[in-house]
């Protein structure tokens, strides 16, 4: 089939969607229109395919969350750590990567994890201790003379085994709030950030994050990761199993999984 230019138009307004992180199917029906054509139609979705490509993005899952992209370091639609809020210095990267690795591994250490549409919750405070103790094994395997395989992960985790756990600001703007240089601000700013990629939602009670199906998405694209491998293997052991991050069955929003 010779696709026409409305084809073209409507692959474009696919992608748009695709690259809108907050947007659902379930909430836009024009969404719902271009993403059905891409799950039935094969010459639509070939095209789709193809312009992606040029793109340097990759579908990852095309379900009821919506179009779930992957793209490589080149493409333009590639985000970095230091783009992520407050993360512009070298120790802000540092600490913001660490964490976002860190949350992967916590809610999914195994491979059955990954393959587990449910509901992962992240209450804050916990996540941070549970970092913490993995500091403490990284710093063991330190002693004993076990290289970390991936440099940037050993220098992250000396950075935040250094920091106290809270620090509150007691100048300026900063004056009562969690400071930059405490690890629980670290947390609350990836966890926050997550939320603005539509990669999880903040818990009415405050204090708790739940990730989302897209997240759980983006986790598997990059299990094979050299910091996310090394650090999931280590929260496989069963001193260091979080005592919740809470599995819950998925929930309804807005007539899709969470």
């Amino acid at each position: 089939m010779t696709l026409t230019q409305n084809d073209h138009t409507d692959i474009g307004t696919l992608i748009a969607y695709a690259l809108q992180p907050t947007q659902r199917p379930g909430r836009s029906q024009e969404y719902r229109r271009v993403l059905g054509r891409y799950r039935t139609e094969s010459d639509f979705r070939i095209a789709a395919d193809a312009v992606l490509h040029g793109l340097h993005a990759r579908v990852l899952s095309d379900g009821d969350f919506g179009l779930v992209l992957g793209v490589s370091p080149e493409s333009p639609f590639a985000y970095r750590v230091g783009d992520m809020p407050h993360a512009a210095t070298r120790i802000g990267r540092l600490m913001a990567g660490l964490v976002l690795v860190g949350v992967a591994a916590y809610a999914y250490p195994t491979p059955a994890d990954l393959e587990e549409e449910r509901i992962r919750r992240v209450a804050d405070v916990e996540f941070e201790q549970w970092m913490r103790a993995m500091c403490e094994r990284l710093q063991e395997h330190d002693a004993a003379g076990e290289p970390v395989p991936d440099d940037g992960l050993d220098e992250a985790w000396r950075a935040y085994h250094e920091m106290p756990s809270t620090l509150v600001g007691d100048k300026g703007r900063g004056s009562g709030r969690l400071s930059p240089k405490c690890t629980l601000y670290w947390v609350r700013n990836v966890l926050g950030w997550l939320v603005e990629q539509g990669m999880a939602r903040a818990d009415s009670t405050g204090g708790t994050w739940m990730l989302t199906e897209r997240f759980r998405v983006q986790v598997k694209d990059m299990a094979g990761e050299p910091a996310y491998t090394f650090l999931a293997d280590i929260a496989r052991r069963p001193h260091l199993r979080p005592s919740s991050p809470a599995v819950q069955p998925p929930a309804a929003d807005d007539g899709e999984r969470a």
